[in-house]
């Protein structure tokens, strides 16, 4: 029986009201700092403006009476930093990056105008994360985009991170003791204690794909903040991409074929088996009104074939007649039902294997396919206020050894799910309703 699930999650004036002074947990950024002059003294009152490069969004702030400044929950992305001061030299700092689940730290240290001056400098790179106790471990667009992956699955980048094994356990947790986010909507399965969105279907093949061209970035912590919770053994948090002011997108194929790869040595001499794998879809995001409304559509359908190998040694017609000759050899008598259902139950095939061991080897078809989709809408209403929608919706089916096994996002069946998620920010997290 086919199901559906929404994820739904949104900021209502009550809970603004109430979390009015508050900053929660964030799937986003952010950046933070201190204005101080030449001699180290805090500078209060100075003008800090943020201006994201892709969207335009902009936030402004002045400093504190010690100095210090903080934008919370920002989009991923780069962003130009303007410090402003009366009787100071401005200072511009450029391509500051926010990276998902930190905070970039910015020391800005500003001299006495002489002149009308203006200070710039280019990729300002913080090297210390010293606003948190977390031990990030960010994968960046980059990576996700370029990196070759087998089956298209994000999750084998997680072994770019320190600390994360090939069993999926970090620095020795148990491997369902992660906490899996997407744009810091829950993506845990609650039998399995594992990820939802990309578990792993038959022949370790997610039954559910995310699909790569829809992922910004996404951050492994491997000591997450309490404010997270939940699982012990890391935070991962994966940020979808929006739409910018440029338009951008991509149309793609990929294709993984046994024509290419080494027969298996475990497999009998002259046998083959298919090993086919097909990954192909497009994305496109860009503006519908200049720095100010953003969309952004994903679609990937995946579909493969796949030979199990299995070797093993299992009753026939010839084993059954080697054992009857030891019954008439001491006068033990067969029992003519037991042959008659051995003779019904196994197919012909297994039935007229040879006595010997191994005598059975089998490469049956595993095969499934799955469609995967998203779309994001943002919008920024001014310096304080923006709102976005995302949804992913995925559905998968996969057939193993002859006979019909479901796979989806939940145990027990072939379910699509969707994920909707609508959030007010102003400075401040979301709470799910």
């Amino acid at each position: 029986m086919m199901k559906l699930r929404i994820l739904l999650a949104s900021s209502t004036a009550l809970v603004l009201l109430a979390a009015s002074l508050a900053y929660g947990q964030t799937f986003r950024g952010g950046i933070s700092g201190s204005v101080a002059d030449a001699s180290g003294a805090a500078v209060p009152g100075a003008s800090v403006k943020i201006v994201s490069k892709g969207t335009g969004l902009t936030r402004e702030q002045e400093t504190t009476t010690s100095g210090d400044f903080t934008f919370p929950d920002l989009p991923t992305g780069l962003y130009t930093v303007t410090v402003t001061k009366q009787g100071f030299q401005t200072q511009s700092l450029d391509n500051v990056e926010v990276a998902v689940g930190k905070i970039a730290n910015l020391p800005v240290t500003l001299g006495v105008a002489q002149q009308v001056q203006t200070v710039e400098v280019q990729s300002a790179a913080v090297t210390v994360e010293a606003s948190s106790s977390a031990l990030n471990a960010v994968v960046n667009n980059r990576a996700v985009q370029e990196i070759p992956l087998n089956g298209r699955d994000f999750r084998q980048l997680l072994y770019l991170t320190p600390g994360f094994n090939q069993s999926g356990s970090m620095n020795g947790n148990r491997s369902n003791q992660n906490n899996w986010q997407i744009d810091g909507t829950d993506n845990n399965d609650f039998w399995h204690n594992s990820e939802a969105v990309n578990q792993g279907s038959i022949s370790g093949i997610a039954g559910v794909l995310l699909p790569i061209e829809a992922i910004d970035q996404f951050n492994q912590q491997s000591s997450a903040g309490a404010d997270f919770g939940r699982n012990p053994g890391s935070m991962v948090n994966l940020v979808i991409k929006s739409g910018t002011n440029s338009l951008h997108g991509s149309a793609y194929y990929f294709n993984r074929n046994e024509y290419f790869a080494s027969p298996s040595p475990f497999s009998p001499a002259g046998s083959t088996g298919k090993l086919r794998n097909e990954n192909y879809g497009f994305s496109l995001g860009g503006p519908i009104v200049r720095n100010k409304t953003f969309f952004f559509i994903t679609y990937e359908k995946q579909k493969y074939v796949i030979g199990n190998p299995l070797q093993a040694t299992i009753i026939s017609d010839a084993w059954i007649a080697s054992a009857k000759l030891v019954l008439d050899k001491y006068g033990v008598p067969v029992n003519p039902v037991m042959i008659a259902t051995y003779q019904n139950l196994w197919p012909s095939r297994v039935r007229s294997a040879p006595a010997t061991q191994p005598n059975f080897f089998s490469s049956d078809d595993n095969s499934g396919k799955s469609h995967n989709g998203i779309f994001k809408l943002d919008q920024n209403f001014g310096t304080k206020h923006t709102l976005s929608v995302r949804a992913f919706l995925g559905t998968g089916e996969a057939l193993q050894y002859g006979r019909v096994r479901s796979e989806g996002v939940f145990p027990g069946g072939s379910e699509p799910t969707a994920q909707l998620r609508c959030d007010l920010e102003r400075g401040m997290d979301t709470a799910p309703v």
